[in-house]
């Protein structure tokens, strides 16, 4: 009998998560290569030229696709991750205070959690506020003569600092998602949308009785009518 599985995503927060996700690889990797002098040496005077314009062409995406993505693809689901993410519980803090045992493989108990986990808050919260820092840095240095010289200057430290941040966070993630044995499953949900029932179980205890309750009452409208 096949295994039951749950959506998780639908396809628009899974397209707003590639393009955010993807664009921001081209920024970070474009990016070293107009920081570091021996990494633009590698590429020549035309690979660097090819790595600025490919920088700036990504800008554009990094800052406008994934908001209109989600805010004209899914508005409901982008509203409910937001105020999730913004709202923490004492289950929250217990999570966080846990998991640096379950990130390096040891065994933890931690607290239920709803369908995004305390560290995917952070994560999400994080990558918010890094994504504002390097968008609106990003253009000021990309529109420099528009901005006073103490300005630009003021930026071009914190663009670093937010990709310093950033990248972190993306090597977090990637681990997550792909590396660790409990956790990887994840992965499916950016995918195909869908997680197994048991990950839903054991990962998003709190997200899976509701879901399972709304069907439940759907099932029952469904028989009235």
């Amino acid at each position: 009998m096949p295994e039951e599985r749950v959506e998780r995503f639908n396809l628009f927060e899974r397209l707003g998560h590639w393009s955010h996700g993807i664009t921001f690889v081209f920024l970070l990797l474009t990016g070293l290569a107009l920081v570091f002098r021996g990494y633009a040496g590698l590429l020549g005077p035309g690979g660097l030229r090819l790595f600025r314009s490919i920088h700036h062409a990504m800008a554009y995406p990094f800052t406008f696709l994934t908001v209109i993505i989600l805010i004209l693809g899914t508005p409901r689901t982008a509203w409910q991750w937001l105020r999730e993410c913004l709202t923490w519980g004492r289950d929250d803090f217990r999570f966080i205070a846990a998991f640096p045992r379950e990130f390096f493989g040891l065994k933890v108990q931690l607290p239920e959690q709803g369908k995004f986990n305390a560290g995917e808050k952070l994560n999400s919260l994080l990558t918010i506020a890094g994504s504002i820092l390097m968008a609106a840095t990003g253009w000021i240095l990309l529109l420099r003569d528009s901005f006073s010289p103490a300005v630009v200057a003021w930026a071009l430290p914190l663009h670093s600092a937010g990709a310093l941040l950033m990248g972190g966070v993306l090597l977090g993630h990637v681990y997550l998602a792909l590396g660790h044995p409990g956790s990887r499953e994840s992965i499916n949900g950016m995918l195909s949308g869908k997680v197994s029932a048991r990950f839903a179980r054991e990962h998003h205890g709190r997200w899976y009785r509701q879901l399972k309750a709304g069907e439940k009452v759907v099932k029952e409208q469904q028989k009235i009518a």
